[in-house]
């Protein structure tokens, strides 16, 4: 039988792409199983409660801005928690939009395959951003459309915007990418001023105008309240500030904070980001780049950061990254100048999957979160019908695994579970004296401590109760333990229960891997 010329183009194009499907389906497969080992944490928890005690009005007109995050994220969770599918539907929803991230860049990125092969199991990728389920796991299949069009932002205006809205909704921190490429994009259409007709220019100004009105519109959800816990917190030291900024830039390439070699590895990210700005101005992408880590430094800087926000930062680095080297010819490639970014993605990206080999196996062997064996220890022992005194905020981790609040002293037992981010918030939080009166005073059946707000070795004693349970978990962190979310249960000696059978989560990486200073009990 005769081969078509379009058949034989077909099998051969089919055999070039065939590593991506292999690749893709490897992701896929070792996600799935991250996912079905992974206890989710309190951030997770509060998303997906959220989502579940909320209606759409009240959270975006009131609880939204006391999160400091635009509400898409949560406008998907409420599709399976209104529907009252079960608590893990949120992993789901996160790993399909991860695998999403994950398809666009092996099909679409230009980067040569061994960058491809690589990326979809780097830390932030593949754990991070995929298995702990939190809004960031959008930011990757968005910015990434915005990448595939990007060389067609200018024929194509309110696609553009449409894509730079939702990016803008996921976080604060792409609120800012978005507004900056926005800016950018404002510069190419008054460079480009002259050449358009009149039809052209209105569509490119109100294609502007309607992400304006939509920044605008998040501005006014995230607005924080003056009771807001965090909002009155501003760093002003500049050496601090210098820190983290330095910090920040140089975790979300290849410096790990829990490593010994941190000066080695944070040479190489100066290297690294060095190389990469070279690149970016030969490209004419440097504003594109620049200004949005700017503003995120600042972000970072003076208000607040976190460990898991590098992740944006690499993410942003991809894309820049992405749209300059899609300007040069396969010639182009070649020159020394592309081989040594070229170099320097794959060294970030080898770095990087290392960091997510030890986080998975951490997270398959021990408890990202103890909250999940908590919840199952009060349903064996029905203590769940007790009357149930908690403090810290990360025992709402343990509500999403109940239809209702059990929690008598959680805001007061209303019907909301998740936590309040308000000065006004009077459940208990740490062990202080004052907390521990008023459990004398009430003397509930059950106490349960969580490890925040309590120092570091603590003894706590509560006359009349026994201390009966303790639940380990730990974020785990590139090769590290990040902070710890562990639960300390007491009954009442009075109380008739079952003896429980014997718990042992023992932290066997306790003694080679390095604790974050506020480790809790």
């Amino acid at each position: 039988m005769e081969i078509t010329l379009n058949s034989r183009l077909s099998i051969a194009y089919y055999l070039k792409e065939r590593y991506k499907f292999i690749v893709f389906a490897i992701y896929v497969v070792l996600l799935a199983v991250g996912v079905a080992h992974h206890e989710r944490w309190m951030d997770e928890a509060q998303a997906w409660l959220l989502a579940k005690d909320t209606s759409f009005e009240d959270l975006f007109l009131k609880y939204l801005r006391y999160e400091g995050s635009p509400g898409l994220w949560h406008v998907i969770l409420m599709v399976p928690a209104k529907l009252g599918l079960p608590y893990f539907s949120i992993n789901i929803v996160s790993a399909l939009f991860a695998s999403a991230g994950v398809w666009l860049f092996l099909r679409y990125a230009p980067f040569p395959p061994l960058i491809k092969i690589l990326y979809p199991f780097t830390f932030f990728v593949f754990f991070q951003y995929g298995v702990v389920a939190r809004n960031y796991c959008l930011i990757s299949p968005i910015l990434f459309l915005i990448a595939i069009n990007y060389n067609k932002k200018l024929q194509r205006p309110y696609l553009f915007a449409l894509q730079l809205c939702l990016l803008a909704n996921i976080s604060a921190h792409t609120f800012l990418i978005a507004g900056s490429i926005a800016f950018v994009q404002f510069i190419d259409v008054i460079k480009n001023w002259k050449s358009f007709d009149n039809k052209t220019r209105k569509h490119q100004l109100a294609s502007l105008f309607l992400f304006g009105l939509v920044a605008l519109l998040v501005i006014y959800v995230v607005m924080t309240p003056p009771d807001q816990v965090y909002a009155g917190y501003l760093n002003t030291n500049i050496k601090l500030i210098w820190f983290i900024v330095r910090r920040m830039i140089a975790g979300s390439l290849a410096m790990n904070e829990f490593s010994p070699y941190q000066v080695l590895f944070g040479s190489v990210s100066l290297v690294v980001f060095i190389t990469s700005l070279v690149w970016f101005f030969k490209n004419n992408t440097a504003l594109l780049y620049l200004l949005p880590l700017t503003l995120l430094s600042i972000l970072f800087g003076l208000k607040y950061r976190n460990l898991w926000h590098e992740g944006v930062l690499f993410l942003l680095w991809i894309f820049v990254l992405w749209i300059s080297y899609e300007k040069h010819s396969s010639k182009e490639r070649k020159t020394p100048l592309s081989k040594a970014v070229i170099g320097s993605i794959a060294l970030v990206l080898v770095v990087q999957v290392y960091w997510c080999i030890n986080a998975f196996a951490y997270d398959i062997n021990h408890n990202y979160s103890a909250s999940y064996s908590v919840a199952k220890y009060l349903k064996a022992n029905r203590l769940d019908k007790e009357n149930i005194f908690v403090s810290g905020w990360k025992t709402i981790s343990i509500l999403p695994y109940f239809s209702k609040n059990i929690f008598f002293n959680h805001n007061n037992g209303s019907s909301h579970r998740f936590w309040n981010w308000s000065t006004n918030n009077v459940t208990s939080l740490g062990a202080s004296q004052d907390v521990l009166d008023t459990i004398e005073c009430l003397q509930p059946q059950v106490v349960i401590f969580a490890s925040d707000h309590i120092k570091s070795k603590q003894k706590i004693e509560l006359p009349g109760y026994k201390a009966v349970a303790f639940f380990k978990g730990y974020l785990c962190w590139k090769t590290g333990l990040n902070e710890p979310e562990c639960y300390l249960l007491f009954k009442r000696d009075s109380c008739q229960y079952q003896e429980p059978e014997k718990i042992a989560y023992e932290n066997k990486d306790a003694n080679k891997t390095k604790k974050a200073s506020d480790s809790r009990f």
